[in-house]
């Protein structure tokens, strides 16, 4: 194709015709500025096209993981409600008065109050692969790029409350320890564990005509439900969010 151009410039020279030359170079420069940049425009439509194929590829294992991370924060939700109701009802019966419950009602509700520790901890192994690769950017949606971005923000602000409800939960679990015959409270649960009864007299329901043991159910109470009301209820919008952004992105 370049000696065919080639031989008709040359031809055109020979005859003399230099207005016509011209013209016809002129003609040749443009037609191959139009090649390139239809093949300039075909290689930006390729590379746009990588793009948003990772990016789908990207948005489908997002969703994975956070519809995953829904049903664990739910989890957590549960467990953290057990504990609250458990000290409620711990709190409700406590004061000064001799207590109306047995040793086994009282080693259920502590168990139900303490047993579980509370943790959101979230699968992110997508979400930090795509933050620390710097491939944020691929996403066209300006919202879910933000939202992604300020997801770990929100992570940090909870995992506060949780050190706090867990430093609050193991000085409890120390106090009942400490002050109360926990052999004998929790008689049903450790006799399959080959623990025979205890044998003092004791039992642990001094401990519910402790002002300070009172004072630490409270806290366990009003964390586990502040932790609920704000932090995970926040954490469970956020996630139906940012899923309805990547159903919406999917093709």
């Amino acid at each position: 194709m370049i000696n065919f151009f080639r031989k008709i410039r040359q031809n055109l020279l020979v005859e003399n015709k230099t207005g016509k030359y011209f013209k016809y170079a002129i003609g040749e420069i443009i037609l191959v500025v139009i090649g390139i940049l239809i093949a300039l425009s075909i290689n930006n439509w390729n590379e746009t096209r990588k793009i948003r194929n990772t990016e789908q590829q990207y948005l489908h294992t997002l969703k994975e993981e956070f519809s995953f991370n829904k049903v664990e924060l739910e989890k957590i939700m549960n467990r953290n409600s057990i504990n609250a109701e458990n000290a409620i009802k711990f709190i409700n019966i406590m004061g000064p008065e001799s207590p109306q419950i047995t040793e086994d009602e009282f080693s259920f509700l502590l168990s139900g109050a303490l047993s579980f520790e509370v943790q959101f901890d979230p699968n992110q192994g997508v979400l930090d692969e795509i933050i620390s690769s710097g491939k944020l950017g691929l996403f066209s949606n300006d919202e879910l790029k933000f939202a992604l971005s300020s997801w770990k923000g929100l992570l940090q602000k909870a995992r506060l409350q949780e050190k706090e409800l867990q430093r609050l939960r193991y000085l409890t679990i120390d106090i009942a320890r400490n002050n109360s015959n926990l052999r004998k409270g929790l008689g049903p649960f450790i006799e399959n564990w080959g623990i025979t009864p205890s044998k003092f007299k004791k039992g642990s329901l001094n401990l519910l005509q402790s002002l300070p043991f009172e004072g630490h159910m409270m806290g366990i109470a009003t964390m586990s439900l502040s932790l609920n009301n704000n932090d995970y209820l926040r954490f469970s919008k956020e996630i139906d969010r940012i899923l309805l952004l990547i159903d919406y992105e999917l093709k």
